[in-house]
């Protein structure tokens, strides 16, 4: 991992998951409207926890981008695959959804989640092993 090139790539890509994950949930993947009274159910809370650990994902992510030190930026891999699990948990394990499974936080918003928390859990994991194990090799 001597190649300066190649550091900001990992970051890149967490910033485009995270991106994609906050405008997902916006837009395409959002969870059902809100009660006819006004109130919001439990997927509309979902959705907004969801939205802020995506916040701190694009604010790790563009920090991971531009770090020069190795430690910090095992650091901020390790911290966006711990938040990648903790997004693809909210939906349904951290946040119960509402009990009807044919809305479309079932349908749609908790599969987006959970992959976009996948992948950024994946991203975020194998930079840190691949990491690690350089270290290991010296």
């Amino acid at each position: 991992m001597n190649n300066d090139k190649a550091q900001p790539l990992v970051g890149i890509v967490l910033t485009a998951l995270s991106v994609a994950l906050i405008t997902g949930v916006l837009t395409i993947a959002g969870p059902c409207a809100t009660h006819g009274d006004g109130s919001m159910g439990s997927c509309q809370w979902a959705a907004r926890a969801v939205l802020a650990v995506g916040v701190v994902l694009v604010i790790i992510s563009l920090v991971r981008v531009f770090e020069r030190d190795e430690g910090e930026r095992r650091g901020l891999s390790f911290a966006a695959a711990c938040l990648g699990v903790l997004v693809a948990c909210m939906p349904g394990i951290v946040i119960d959804l509402c009990t009807e499974g044919s809305m479309r936080c079932h349908t749609v918003m908790r599969p987006f989640v959970v992959a976009a928390g996948a992948l950024i859990a994946l991203v975020g994991g194998t930079d840190l092993v691949v990491r690690l194990r350089a270290i290991l090799k010296r």
